[in-house]
């Protein structure tokens, strides 16, 4: 009888045995082939870039009789091209929110926040362009950003910022994922001059300096996180 039941038990631990390492056959081998596919395609290789640029006005207004003196307001007039480049083969990228801003120094321009149309669902081997305009108008500016804008003035070449942020969704497979991406990409000018606009036409890639995957944004896959610049 005990020899029995020593029988039946160990018949139950091969088979348990013999599941446990057909499963470890199985799925190590696709948990291989997802990490790398994940490693290649996922987002961190995801950069926009600012393909042109035109600077028609970037300088100090004359101060009016009264004004503080360390009140400077800085007229601007700037529209940048920006693109996003989807480079994978066969998978899709969704932007669930763009936006972008510009800045000089420490001086917020503009655009306003989410001012680019959004969610947009692009296709693999696709390139799409956004315009990004800055509506004309005037910010109040410390001295010390205006004696930057002085100085590059005198040296012919003046340096604006673009911030760039995505909230994207990624898929690989059948596992989704939403990241919230910050870009900063650098333009430089020459100083426009009264008619005659400044051009940027080098283009320049922009490089990510925040990113937050979906389990810090606190999102499920799908969701919208609007961008705070």
């Amino acid at each position: 009888m005990d020899d029995d039941n020593k029988s039946s038990s160990w018949g139950g631990c091969k088979c348990i045995l013999k599941f446990a390492w057909q499963s470890v056959r199985f799925w190590t081998p696709l948990s291989i082939t997802f990490v790398i596919l994940w490693l290649l395609y996922g987002p961190d290789r995801f950069h926009p870039r600012v393909d042109s640029g035109v600077l028609a006005a970037l300088h100090l207004a004359a101060p009016a009789a009264g004004d503080n003196a360390t009140d400077h307001q800085l007229l601007y007039d700037l529209a940048v091209d920006l693109s996003f480049r989807n480079a994978h083969r066969r998978l899709s990228i969704r932007y669930l929110d763009i936006a972008a801003t510009a800045f000089y120094g420490g001086a917020k321009l503009g655009p306003a926040d989410d001012a680019l149309p959004s969610p947009l669902l692009q296709g693999p081997k696709n390139t799409t362009v956004r315009a990004a305009p800055v509506v004309p108008r005037a910010v109040f500016v410390d001295s010390g950003t205006a004696a930057e804008l002085e100085r590059e003035m005198a040296e012919a070449t003046v340096h604006v910022k673009v911030n760039v942020a995505l909230t994207l969704k990624y898929k690989v497979w059948f596992v989704a994922d939403v990241y919230f991406y910050m870009y900063d990409c650098w333009l430089w000018f020459p100083p426009p001059a009264t008619a005659t606009p400044a051009v940027f036409a080098a283009g320049t890639q922009c490089w990510a300096v925040k990113k937050l995957g979906d389990h810090l944004l606190g999102l499920g896959s799908g969701r919208k996180c609007k961008s705070q610049i």
